[in-house]
C-alpha cells in the first residue's frame, strides 16, 4: 500500500509529518494510514461502479483527476491536484513538475486516440490499455496514489469495451512491476501480455 517511502522526492520532508504523509485525519501510524487508504479505494470502486455507466464516461485526464480526488480527498488536501514535488522511483525519474502541464496534454491526446472499442480484437485492446497505463505511469501526476488511480480508471475503461475488470492481484505483483519497468523505456509488450491474460468478456 501507499507510504511516503514509495518515492524519492526532491525535498524529503515535503508533505511529511511525523514520518507519514500529512493527512487531514491526523493519522501518524503508517499501517493505519494504509488501512484508511484501502477502505477509501474500495469506496471509490463502489462509487464509480454504481454511479457511472462506463459506456458513457468521457475517459480523459479530467476524469482521472476526479477519480483521484474522490479516492483520497478524505485524507489529503492535495487529492485531485497535480503534485508540486519531483518524484523518482529507483532509477526512474517521472515527469518533472515544470513539464507536468505539457505531459498531461500529451496524455489527453493519447487517450483520445487510443480508447478501446468493443469491435476491436482482444490483442488491440490489451495493447491500448497497456500503452495508456505506461504513458500515465511515466508522468505520475499525483503526489501519491498514482497506481491505484490508473488501475481504477482502466478497470472502468475495459468495462466500457465489454470486458470484466482486470485482476490486479497482488500475487502477480512481480510480473506487474517488471512490466512497469519495461513500459518506462517504451517496451509495451510485457504490459500488453499482462493485460491480455486478464481480459475476459463480460
Amino acid at each position: 500500500m501507499a507510504g511516503h517511502s514509495r518515492y524519492n522526492i526532491t525535498n524529503k520532508k515535503a508533505g511529511i509529518e511525523r514520518g507519514v504523509l500529512k493527512n487531514k485525519l491526523r493519522i501518524f501510524d503508517q499501517k493505519q494510514l494504509d488501512d484508511a487508504e484501502a477502505i477509501l479505494l474500495a469506496d471509490a470502486y463502489e462509487f464509480f461502479l454504481s454511479k457511472e455507466n462506463p459506456e458513457k464516461i468521457n475517459f480523459d485526464v479530467e476524469f482521472l483527476f476526479s477519480i483521484h480526488k474522490y479516492f483520497l480527498s478524505t485524507l489529503y488536501e492535495w487529492a485531485g491536484n497535480k503534485r508540486k514535488v519531483n518524484l523518482s522511483k529507483g532509477k526512474m525519474m517521472f515527469a518533472s513538475v515544470d513539464h507536468l502541464d505539457l505531459a498531461l496534454k500529451y496524455l489527453d491526446d493519447i487517450l483520445k486516440k487510443n480508447l478501446p472499442k468493443k469491435k476491436e480484437t482482444k490483442n488491440n485492446i490489451a495493447y491500448k490499455i497497456a500503452f495508456i497505463h505506461n504513458e500515465y505511469n511515466a508522468i505520475h501526476p499525483f503526489r501519491d496514489g498514482n497506481g491505484r488511480t490508473i488501475r481504477l480508471f482502466l478497470d472502468l475503461l475495459v468495462l466500457s469495451a465489454g470486458y470484466e475488470m482486470i485482476d490486479w492481484d497482488s500475487k502477480s505483483k512481480n510480473e506487474y512491476m517488471k512490466a512497469c519497468v519495461s513500459g518506462a523505456i517504451g517496451d509495451h509488450k510485457p504490459m500488453t501480455n499482462f493485460i491480455f491474460k486478464r481480459l475476459y468478456l463480460c
